[in-house]
């Protein structure tokens, strides 16, 4: 075992269980969320760069959305416009509800209101439930378990006179 290879299984883990989490939720509408993970792993001189790549928009299935900042009717009407004919309109598809709601009024009252995570519609927790601190700790216990065995065997290699 590597410390990239423990980096790697505990990445494929999570991408794993965030999959399985947004399914879980009732969150997959075009799939797009979950086909866009993308786990990394840089080593750098200083250690490692480590994370899950995704959709900008995790962010608001994660902790909600604020209303738009410009309140403008001009500026509320172009947002409307584009998100009602746009991706308003393909989840309203991708969860079959294009039959009973308008896309361009799901857009009027994002873009007035916002929403909140918790919802109808998402019971939260789609990262927070998986990317854990206990989690976090959990890939720490084992990158230094690795270490620690790795120093073991540097001495005792030392001990021994062996190189």
């Amino acid at each position: 075992m590597t410390t990239v290879r423990i980096i790697d299984d505990w990445l494929n883990g999570v991408e794993k269980d965030l999959v399985d989490n947004y399914d879980r939720l009732g969150l997959r509408a075009s799939g797009q969320w979950a086909s866009s993970l993308e786990p990394f792993n840089n080593q750098l001189p200083e250690g490692f760069s480590i994370g899950i790549l995704g959709e900008d928009y995790t962010e608001w299935i994660e902790n909600g959305r604020l209303p738009n900042r410009d309140q403008s009717d001009e500026s509320l009407k172009a947002w409307v416009g584009w998100a009602g004919s746009t991706f308003i309109d393909d989840w309203l598809h991708d969860k079959g509800l294009e039959d009973t709601l308008n896309p361009y009024a799901v857009s009027w009252k994002i873009a007035l209101r916002g929403w909140q995570v918790p919802n109808i519609h998402n019971a939260g927790g789609l990262v927070s439930d998986v990317v854990t601190r206990e989690r976090i700790n959990d890939l720490n216990k084992s990158l230094g378990g690795f270490y620690i065995n790795e120093i073991k065997t540097e001495i005792i290699k030392g001990l021994n006179g062996n190189k």
